[in-house]
């Protein structure tokens, strides 16, 4: 943290090209007072999404880390959960990469899919459930394989399609293109509900892709399953805040609610 800024800290996001990312503004809701942020959009021509285009964009993905933190921010947040394992690569690969960009850029890296196995082993867990929200089939199988390479065991996993939410793909697509990929709140909190309903006994129910913004629903849906939820974007900035030695405002989870 920097001495004499008007911030108590200086966050910097990467986020996904063509995409609306409000991951920063949500980020100060839970954030103290007087955090302050940066971001910068990847700019990848022709994007589409597809993981071939993530795995090849590493390099540009490090470039805009260290922009980030020759601004001067104290933490640098990559949003996304897919970036891990679009190359194939399995969690001790990331954690190498996790390194030698904090190492490069001089502050701490955070990466959205590293940041969920970082806050699964915090609380203990083993087993989960996993909502996997919109997420297409390869990349639903992607995390899923990074998650049980990181030790956990699936009980239970699906996105939008699986738990009937969404009749058909090109349904899904039309929600996408109206809501800029940031889907409904009773959309996030039924498919939260549902992915609890199919393994109740999981320790901790988790939650892919920024599509889903999960903060301001965690407390309401913890409370009906009395489950810990570590969704994408509660997890990520449960790691930047945690880097920093900063708590978080009480009431978005308890994950969240239990940095002091």
């Amino acid at each position: 943290m920097t001495l004499g800024s008007r911030y108590l800290a200086h966050v910097g996001f990467v986020t996904t090209p063509k995409y609306f990312d409000d991951s920063p503004m949500e980020f100060l809701k839970v954030a103290p007072e007087r955090a302050g942020i940066l971001q910068r959009v990847l700019h990848l021509p022709g994007y589409t999404y597809d993981l071939k285009q993530r795995a090849e964009a590493m390099d540009e993905l490090e470039a805009s880390a260290l922009a980030l933190a020759e601004s001067h921010c104290d933490v640098v947040v990559q949003v996304g959960t897919n970036w891990v394992h679009a190359a194939g690569t399995d969690p001790d690969e990331i954690e190498t990469f996790i390194d030698r960009v904090s190492d490069t850029i001089g502050v701490p890296f955070v990466m959205a899919g590293m940041a969920i196995v970082r806050a699964l082993r915090a609380i203990g867990a083993e087993t989960i459930t996993v909502a996997n929200s919109y997420y297409r089939p390869d990349w639903m199988a992607g995390i899923n394989r990074f998650f049980e390479q990181a030790g956990f065991e699936i009980l239970w996993s699906g996105n939008l399609l699986d738990q009937g939410i969404y009749a058909t793909f090109d349904e899904l697509l039309e929600v996408e293109a109206a809501t800029l990929w940031n889907y409904p709140p009773d959309i996030v909190r039924r498919s939260l509900l549902e992915a609890h309903a199919a393994a109740p006994q999981a320790d901790a129910l988790v939650q892919t892709g920024k599509g889903f913004t999960t903060v301001a629903l965690l407390d309401e849906v913890e409370q009906w399953t009395g489950t810990t939820v570590v969704a994408s974007d509660a997890a990520t900035y449960w790691e930047a805040l945690r880097h920093l030695n900063l708590a978080a405002r009480q009431g978005f989870g308890s994950l969240l609610d239990g940095l002091r």
